[in-house]
């Protein structure tokens, strides 16, 4: 029999982990766990090719969310950062993807022109060096940069810079957050990175509206969650 709930709370575990608002419901307590368990009880029992009793996936259901304490509590660090937390917004920004063999030549140009620019992002790896940057400082870098080392340039971008407080640095789960929030109301992330305490996250004109929106309502959410007695 042990060994039977065992089997079961894994599988309900691994159903409620393939289903990210589902978790977060738990962690936030915010279900009602016989009919959850009604739901799931079909699915723990195809699963585990035996019938299997609503009480006994409920039963796995209460010792799950008992597992997402710590989470709670992690979660209540997020909601804190965010809370602290403003939106910028930066318009007309190119996205340039040079071939890492023309870093030495990115790198000079920079060096040039950083001063006077407005808006300057840059990640490196291996193979190549993205660049977000504003529009004039974009179209002076790259003329003088071979064509043939432009991999791609976006042109007519629009980036979100979300500032936190310094203890970004250490909590974990705020990229996840804010990832998390943008493609629940389908907005595509072009490019995202992080520098410190700010989060750039790049999306199309068309999203950015929607994008900004988005993130200062949760931003506003979490400092009204946050004045609640007793929150989590």
């Amino acid at each position: 029999m042990v060994r039977k709930l065992a089997s079961i709370s894994k599988v309900v575990a691994e159903v409620v982990l393939g289903d990210p608002i589902l978790r977060q419901c738990l962690s936030r307590r915010v279900v009602n766990y016989r009919k959850l368990a009604k739901t799931l009880q079909p699915v723990v029992s195809m699963i585990l090719g035996e019938e299997v009793s609503v009480d006994a996936v409920k039963i796995a259901l209460l010792r799950y969310s008992k597992s997402l304490e710590e989470e709670r509590s992690v979660r209540r660090e997020i909601l804190e950062i965010l809370a602290r937390s403003f939106v910028e917004l930066r318009t007309d920004i190119t996205i340039a993807i040079i071939r890492s063999a023309a870093g030495g030549r990115v790198a000079q140009l920079l060096a040039k022109i950083m001063s006077r620019a407005r808006f300057v992002a840059i990640m490196q790896s291996a193979t190549a060096t993205t660049l977000v940057l504003d529009r004039e400082t974009a179209e002076e870098l790259l003329s003088g940069i071979d064509g043939d080392d432009i991999i791609e340039a976006q042109k007519g971008q629009a980036a979100i810079v979300v500032v936190s407080p310094r203890e970004i640095m250490t909590v974990p789960g705020i990229l996840a957050y804010i990832t998390n929030a943008l493609s629940q109301h389908g907005i595509n992330i072009i490019h995202i990175e992080s520098c410190y305490t700010d989060t750039l996250i790049v999306v199309s004109k068309d999203d950015l509206e929607r994008a900004f929106s988005v993130l200062v309502k949760h931003i506003e959410g979490a400092r009204e969650m946050l004045a609640l007695p007793n929150s989590q």
